[in-house]
């Protein structure tokens, strides 16, 4: 029988929200223009394959959870209960939902659109199915949904939102879903309808059968690609673009100068940024040697030369930031200081203690068997913030007799590298999520091995995946908090990555033509383009000046 308490309860505390108010004295019309990095458009609208341009915009998620205010914001969604065990999880959709196509959008849809994903392993992207925890997902009328659950998971919830939903009418009679490019798109997101899609340019317009009355206010999105930040800059500043998502460097200067009353930015905390290391690969297989190469670097300097001061240093080695600053333990933090405290004559004393020295005597440590240490250490091309970042770790390294090198590579060789173990070192984020156990979860969890960009470090064991599946089977936040800070500690004492700085939210927009964005006075939601959830509460909150 299902528990009558709300979802709150069970999800740490989180508020219910119908989603956001539709205001009815607002503008209606005009064309929101968003930057893209990449090398252009093609057609295809498959949202698992389509590098997320379409999550939120052509496919609406089922709720959104709000890190930024603590609501759950209600979508195609309207509830959903947990069952007193935590084993059965109801959903419940919106009454008279559509397809764009005016066709009735139903929970057998949703029932498909997640078992679609156990067929189809690369689009199982939280791992639901893999996990082994999920037994079935059921329509049980045209509205309900319920997941049934072999064990208790008061977290299961919070990967809903990640998957789309896609309609069966048209998706189940598909062969290869995996080459599926979805020709003649059918969607239940705000903007649905193809106007035209160029190379360099794409534009999607309004939703006919939206189900929000009055929403979207925008007309169409148009989206422009550009090889790389320093082309966006630009753009920004001319007016061709509205939204930018992306480094801006001295944007006091370089942009909001040009026009302070319509050009703004707003940089709230976002996800921790790590150098992650191939820890099943020697010398990273040496934790004497990680340690060793956290302490070379000075995170301040780093932070103030590379990243223009915008992001916040982490001396957390926890494996979390200041997005979940609430939820870091002041006591690991502090007994573990030293791995992130600029120290080369300590980093040089380790490395010494530990067997690689200079026998060639050109500046450069040999591993024991005489091999000089040498490595790459990927960035995606055109990144010029991180590129940036990883040349002045590269120098911080040689000072402590490492030769570390700078490797740009395209989008698609980062995706796989770091997915598939085959880098050295490569920089990248960390999980943003509505808690950090789902981080931890994307970090350490067995299932997750080769289906994320944070698992492939090689730092795994049963007992860490035991501990991660115990924070859901229950509900008593002591209990949680203590899982969090075990995690934190095993993080600090393994170092499979180690911690830079916590990245700021990268969020400019232009006020001249649009307005209803969010900022440090209307914080409605954190500012990111590239989540699917927020930027559908940000679409829907824009309209004409």
């Amino acid at each position: 029988m299902q528990s009558k308490t709300v979802l709150s309860s069970i999800i740490c505390g989180l508020m219910l929200s119908s989603g956001s108010a539709i205001a009815s004295d607002v503008k209606q019309g005009g064309t929101l223009t968003v930057p893209i990095i990449g090398t252009g458009f093609v057609e295809n609208y498959n949202p698992y394959t389509s590098k997320d341009l379409l999550h939120g915009v052509m496919f609406e998620p089922l709720m959104v959870f709000n890190n930024m205010t603590g609501n759950t914001e209600w979508r195609l969604a309207k509830s959903a209960e947990y069952s007193d065990d935590l084993k059965t999880i109801k959903l419940t959709l919106r009454d008279g939902l559509t397809w764009s196509d005016g066709s009735p959008l139903t929970a057998k849809d949703v029932a498909y659109s997640f078992t679609m994903t156990k067929e189809n392993g690369a689009f199982d992207q939280r791992g639901i199915w893999t996990e082994g925890n999920l037994i079935s997902i059921e329509a049980t009328n045209e509205t309900t949904v319920e997941f049934k659950l072999n064990q208790a998971d008061s977290t299961f919830i919070w990967n809903l939102e990640k998957y789309h939903i896609i309609p069966e009418k048209v998706w189940s009679k598909v062969s290869d879903l995996t080459t599926f490019t979805n020709p003649n798109p059918i969607g239940s997101g705000p903007m649905t309808e193809v106007k035209y899609i160029k190379t360099q340019q794409m534009e999607l317009c309004r939703n006919p059968n939206y189900y929000l009355e009055g929403l979207p206010h925008l007309d169409c999105i148009t989206y422009r690609s550009y090889n790389d930040n320093s082309q966006i800059q630009p753009a920004l500043m001319k007016g061709e673009i509205d939204w930018g998502s992306n480094f801006i460097a001295d944007i006091d200067n370089t942009f909001v100068a040009a026009s302070p009353e319509n050009h703004h930015y707003w940089y709230p905390a976002n996800d921790a940024i790590h150098l992650y290391v191939n820890t099943k690969e020697a010398p990273f297989s040496d934790l004497e040697l990680r340690k060793a190469l956290s302490m070379a670097l000075d995170r301040e300097a780093i932070v103030d030369i590379a990243a223009y001061g915008y992001p916040t240093v982490n001396f957390n080695a926890g494996g979390i930031g200041e997005l979940y600053s609430t939820y870091i333990d002041a006591d690991v933090t502090a007994k573990y200081k030293d791995l992130t405290t600029y120290n080369p004559d300590k980093a040089n004393q380790m490395l010494d203690a530990a067997g690689y020295v200079d026998k060639s005597g050109d500046g450069f440590r040999q591993t024991k068997d005489g091999k000089r240490i040498e490595f790459d250490i990927e960035v995606v091309n055109g990144w010029t913030d991180w590129i940036q970042v990883v040349q002045m770790v590269t120098e911080y390294f040689e000072e402590v007799g490492i030769k570390a090198n700078v490797k740009t590579v395209d989008w698609a060789v980062y995706d796989s590298s770091l997915k598939d173990s085959k880098y050295k070192m490569s920089i990248n984020w960390s999980l943003v999520a509505t808690h950090p156990i789902l981080a931890y979860q994307d970090y350490y969890s067995s299932s997750r091995i080769g289906k994320t960009w944070h698992g492939g470090h090689g730092v795994h064991s049963p007992e860490i995946d035991a501990l991660i599946d115990g924070f859901g089977k229950t509900n008593d936040t002591a209990e949680q908090a203590d899982i969090i800070k075990q995690l934190q500690v095993f993080s600090a004492e393994n170092l499979p990555f180690i911690p830079l700085f916590s990245n700021p939210t990268w969020f400019q927009y232009n006020s001249s033509k649009i307005v209803g964005w969010p900022n440090a006075e209307n914080p409605y939601v954190q500012p990111v383009w590239y989540d699917g959830g927020k930027r559908v509460l940000i679409i829907n909150n824009l309209h004409l000046k």
